[in-house]
C-alpha cells in the first residue's frame, strides 16, 4: 500500500472511529480497516462505473459510509437484501457491521456487480452475495427478514417491490431525507402502519428511517 493509500484510510478510519459512537454503533479495528478499504475500492473503480460524486475515500466516509452507519442499530438478523444496492450501501457496510448477517446485494447494473463481487472478494466478505439483477425479476421467495434500500425515491413503488420478498414476520425498510407524507400513505396501503424514526446522523441536516412490519 502506498504512503498516500495508507494515510486515505486512516482517515477514513478517523472519520468512523468518530461518528460510530453518536449513531449507537461498535467497530472494532479489522471492521474500520475493511471499511476504509471499502472506502478506497470505490475511489479505484468511480472513475470506471461512476459509482460516486465523492471525490475522495473521506469525502465518501462522510456523505455515504455514516450514513450507512446509521441503520445498524435496526439491523437485527438475517438474510437481508439491499434493493438497488449500487455502490453497496447501505449492504456492504451492514455486511461488515454485522458479520453474522447474510447480505444479499441485489444490483442490475452490471458494471457495478462486477465491482460489487470484487469487493466481496478483497475484503474476503463470506456472509455477502452479489445478484445482478432487477428486484421485478427476483421470484416472489419471501425469503428475507430485512429488505431495505437507500435508492427509491418513492415509498410507494419500493414497497410494492420488497413486499414478495419479505419473509413472515420480517420488515421492509427504507432510508429517506425527508419523508413525503402522501407517498407514505400510500405506502401504507400497501404494506400497513409505517414507524418513520428519525436518524441523528453527523453531517446530515435531515434523515429518516421508514419500517414496515415488525413488532
Amino acid at each position: 500500500m502506498s504512503d498516500a493509500a495508507a494515510r486515505g484510510g486512516t482517515v477514513v478510519a478517523e472519520v468512523l472511529a468518530s461518528a460510530a459512537p453518536a449513531l449507537g454503533v461498535t467497530l472494532d479495528a479489522t471492521q474500520l480497516e475493511q471499511l476504509a478499504r471499502y472506502a478506497e475500492l470505490v475511489d479505484k473503480w468511480r472513475h470506471v462505473t461512476n459509482l460516486t460524486g465523492a471525490r475522495s475515500p473521506a469525502a465518501f466516509a462522510r456523505e455515504h459510509l455514516v450514513d450507512s452507519l446509521s441503520v445498524v442499530p435496526h439491523v437485527d438478523g438475517g438474510p437481508l437484501l439491499d434493493v438497488g444496492s449500487g455502490a453497496g450501501l447501505p449492504g456492504v457496510v451492514l455486511a461488515i457491521a454485522r458479520p453474522g448477517v447474510a447480505v444479499t446485494l441485489l444490483e442490475p447494473r452490471q458494471r457495478r456487480a462486477r465491482f460489487l463481487a470484487q469487493v466481496k472478494i478483497e475484503l474476503a466478505l463470506d456472509n455477502v452475495e452479489v445478484v445482478g439483477a432487477r428486484i421485478e425479476a427476483l421470484p416472489a421467495a419471501a425469503a428475507y427478514h430485512l429488505v431495505i434500500s437507500r435508492a427509491f425515491s418513492a415509498l410507494a413503488d419500493y414497497v410494492a417491490l420488497a413486499l414478495p420478498q419479505r419473509a413472515p414476520g420480517g420488515r421492509i425498510l427504507a432510508m429517506k431525507g425527508r419523508v413525503d407524507p402522501a407517498d407514505l400513505a400510500r405506502a401504507e396501503q400497501l404494506a400497513g402502519p409505517a414507524r418513520v424514526i428519525p436518524l441523528c446522523v453527523p453531517g446530515f441536516r435531515e434523515r429518516h428511517l421508514v419500517v414496515f412490519g415488525g413488532a
